[in-house]
């Protein structure tokens, strides 16, 4: 009687003969999953946003001449400059001006769209303030595809 080795017990169920193959799938299935992820990271740009706003003047002096406790000021022209992140002027940026019982010329606005330098010139505002107190015009700045709305705040001194 011829004895034949004993087989292992890895060898009846083909564990081993199917493993190298799988392996080999899950390599080349994870390599390709990989390579689309680093090339999709890579094409992923930072978003754009609205960067700093600037005014001028950076503050409004009112004054109450009759002493009614009224402060206005009804000749202020406010420059505004829009940038992007990166510093950039910013054209087509939509400006909308509030607060400090502003009001604008008939036949003006105190909403304006950014020029291809980022400015826009608002001319003849009213601006009103009550008592000796601190108040401010509100500088709100919003573009399609730049994020959320930037503001900043431009302080009305009585004086």
């Amino acid at each position: 009687m011829r004895h034949l080795p004993a087989r292992r017990a890895w060898d009846r169920h083909g564990g081993i003969e199917g493993l190298p193959l799988q392996l080999l799938i899950m390599v080349v299935v994870a390599g390709i999953g990989m390579t689309v992820i680093i090339g999709w990271m890579g094409s992923i740009k930072t978003p754009q946003a609205i960067g700093t706003i600037y005014t001028t003047p950076s503050q409004i002096i009112v004054t109450d001449p009759d002493g009614d406790g009224r402060y206005t000021n009804d000749a202020v022209t406010l420059t505004v400059v829009v940038t992007d992140q990166n510093g950039a002027r910013l054209a087509g940026a939509a400006v909308l001006l509030s607060g400090a019982s502003l009001h604008a010329p008939a036949g003006t606005s105190t909403s304006g769209i950014t020029d291809a330098r980022g400015e826009v010139e608002f001319t003849s505002l009213s601006v009103e303030v009550f008592g000796r107190s601190l108040g401010s015009l509100t500088v709100t700045v919003a573009k399609s595809g730049y994020g959320s709305e930037a503001t900043t705040q431009v302080p009305i001194l009585p004086e």
